[in-house]
């Protein structure tokens, strides 16, 4: 019987770990929407035109796993506004969201603003 009463709480302890670890992978996996301010970045401008209208940063309410969405690093985010071919006047980027490159278990929610108008002029000299 000393066994059996030496043994009881190295099985209780187990056992309270193992539902620790349980409960642990069942929050992390739970979906989490986490807010993030992404920078924007206009890429390819033609030399001699001035791009405007351009925010500095976009905000994107991304959802997925907790855990993923908790380790992802806002500094490894950028949208890019490609000005390659564009001329003089308004350029519109619908889809903004499309341009940001996420971990492929993660989505855009909501985006604002959800699409662009990059106004280029010639810059004076």
């Amino acid at each position: 019987m000393s066994e059996r009463t030496a043994t009881s709480p190295a099985v209780k302890l187990l056992s309270v770990l193992l539902a620790l670890i349980f409960w642990l992978f069942a929050t992390w996996e739970r979906p989490l929407q986490r807010t993030i301010s992404v920078p924007v970045r206009v890429v390819n401008g033609a030399a001699g035109m001035t791009p405007s209208g351009v925010p500095p940063f976009v905000q994107v309410v991304i959802s997925g796993p907790r855990l993923i969405v908790a380790l992802l690093r806002s500094d490894d985010l950028v949208i890019d506004l490609d000005l390659s071919g564009a001329g003089e006047g308004v350029t519109l980027f619908p889809g903004v969201e499309q341009r940001l490159a996420l971990p492929k278990d993660l989505k855009v929610v909501r985006i604002y603003p959800a699409r662009m108008e990059v106004r280029l002029s010639k810059s004076e000299r």
